[in-house]
């Protein structure tokens, strides 16, 4: 019921209003006095104000200006019986809604009091929408803002995620990306193997090794499975009364709330995207879900990328290696030669405690280092005897070739300064570019006497294999001048150990 307050000094007044007013279903209150109508104005919520403009200890134009700093949005009617230009639009400045002259007709007023208790409600009503429109305003800032952090964070973690074509590095850089960004205990990525038609953990956050070792599912099986086989992403806040999982809950990472979300490429599910247990002992939200989502796409993407790319770099590597084998069979001498010195050197450099990247990049060198003999006289190759000064030339150039021909191949960078070196001796004295000591790179060191000792203990077309003490005895004399010092002393202390070299 709206509300009518009436500041009158007049009891008759007051009364006729009240009792017209309530007829038409108002709810009125009724004061004589100026400062007991300021107190209720002030304390009530009041739809509307009669006020009398001529009021015995305050003016009503004072009234007035103090209801209005209490309320500046309160419809007020002004009454008076001896109404003056001045009076009238003194009021109507400090906000009066509509002035009556008394006596005043009955009608005349209800209609006016009905306006304006209309128009008091489209005040409060647009208020309201004032400020719901600015809430809305200062939420759609703050998704605006959190979509486009998410974005940006989105943009990152795809630049990360995709600088490498290393599928180890890619899966690793993906699991400990995730674990970073939503601060998790527990991140792992399945992948499918069509072969065995199993997924199995190719990269973790939190795992046990056992944990890892044992977990190997059937598409369709437990949750990952049903998640690869139906390539929809999963949200669960509380697994143990998800009916939908309750006998799928064998795996042991997941907690009460987790992730799990399809790796897809080109609509074909590849593997799993799993999270579980933020280190913040916190649930898993909305807003991580979202985000999961959207790094599964970019993470699907370059992991297959990072596949291609190694399918690309095993079938140059399968291509160049059948041609260095070709290359061997072309002469019965040096049948096997690339995969004997690829063994002494992998020997050496394992010794010498090199990295993994290291030893593989000496290991393809050693199968690559003469692919560049194809280019060589067979005659050259094969002669029996001492070489001319031109055919020399020819038999060195073998290098350079070599080099040209695997540069075009940009994974095999790290390789080219092995193979390109082998050749150079530790004195300064080698080809092709007359290198020494430690200018020559340490793989490069370690092949040139792995190399050497694989030619002294294999039969050639200018002499017949040499006994493997008098080999050994030929690389401890040149220590220092053909060889490196360390690692002839590392070789010679492997075959003293090793008969089978």
């Amino acid at each position: 019921m709206d509300q009518i307050l009436v500041i009158d000094d007049e009891s008759v007044i007051c009364e006729l209003l009240n009792d017209s007013l309530t007829a038409q279903n108002y709810e009125v209150t009724t004061t004589l006095t100026a400062q007991d109508g300021i107190e209720k104005a002030c304390r009530g919520n009041y739809d509307l104000i009669i006020l009398d403009l001529k009021m015995p200890d305050v003016s009503g134009i004072q009234v007035l200006d103090a209801i209005k700093k209490c309320d500046p949005d309160a419809v007020i009617i002004i009454v008076t019986g001896h109404p003056t230009f001045e009076s009238v639009q003194e009021a109507l400045k400090l906000g009066a809604y509509s002035y009556l002259t008394k006596p005043f007709n009955l009608d005349e007023i209800c209609f006016i009091v009905k306006r304006g208790v209309a128009y008091r409600k489209l005040v409060k009503k647009n208020q309201e929408l004032l400020v719901s429109l600015e809430n809305q305003n200062i939420e759609l800032d703050r998704k605006v803002r959190e979509r486009t952090s998410e974005l940006v964070l989105l943009y990152e973690i795809a630049n990360e995620i995709s600088a490498s074509l290393n599928l180890e590095e890619t899966l690793n850089t993906i699991t400990n990306k995730v674990a970073e960004v939503l601060g998790l205990e527990i991140c792992s990525i399945l992948l499918y193997d069509e072969q065995s038609q199993r997924l199995s953990i190719v990269a973790s956050k939190g795992l046990s090794k056992e944990v890892i070792n044992q977990t190997s599912l059937m598409k369709g099986s437990r949750i990952s499975g049903w998640v690869l086989e139906h390539k929809e992403p999963l949200f669960v806040s509380d697994i143990e009364n998800d009916q939908r999982f309750q006998s799928r809950n064998n795996e042991q990472y997941y907690s009460r709330s987790f992730i799990s979300v399809p790796l897809l490429v080109k609509e074909t599910s590849i593997g799993v995207l799993n999270v579980n247990n933020k280190c913040s002992k916190e649930p898993l939200t909305e807003d991580d879900f979202r985000l999961i989502k959207g790094i599964a796409k970019e993470a699907g993407i370059a992991i297959a990328n990072a596949r291609l790319y190694s399918d690309l770099k095993k079938t140059y590597m399968d291509t160049v290696i059948s041609l260095t084998s070709a290359i061997d069979a072309k002469d019965h001498y040096t049948h096997w030669h690339s995969q004997q010195v690829m063994h002494f050197a992998i020997a050496i450099a394992q010794e010498m405690d090199l990295s993994e990247i290291e030893i593989e990049n000496i290991k393809q060198a050693c199968l690559l280092h003469d692919i560049g003999k194809i280019a060589v006289n067979d005659n050259v190759l094969t002669k029996p005897g001492n070489l001319t000064a031109e055919e020399w030339d020819e038999m060195k150039s073998h290098v350079a070739k070599s080099v040209d021909i695997l540069r075009p191949l940009g994974f095999l960078q790290e390789v080219l300064g092995l193979v390109e070196q082998h050749h150079e001796r530790y004195d300064g004295k080698g080809y092709p570019n007359q290198l020494k000591g430690d200018q020559i790179l340490l793989g490069a060191r370690i092949m040139t006497v792995a190399d050497s000792y694989s030619a002294m203990v294999s039969k050639r077309p200018y002499r017949d294999i040499l006994p493997r003490e008098i080999a050994i005895e030929e690389l401890i004399s040149n220590k220092g001048t053909q060889f490196d010092p360390v690692v002839v002393d590392v070789f010679v202390d492997i075959l003293k150990h090793n008969k089978e070299f």
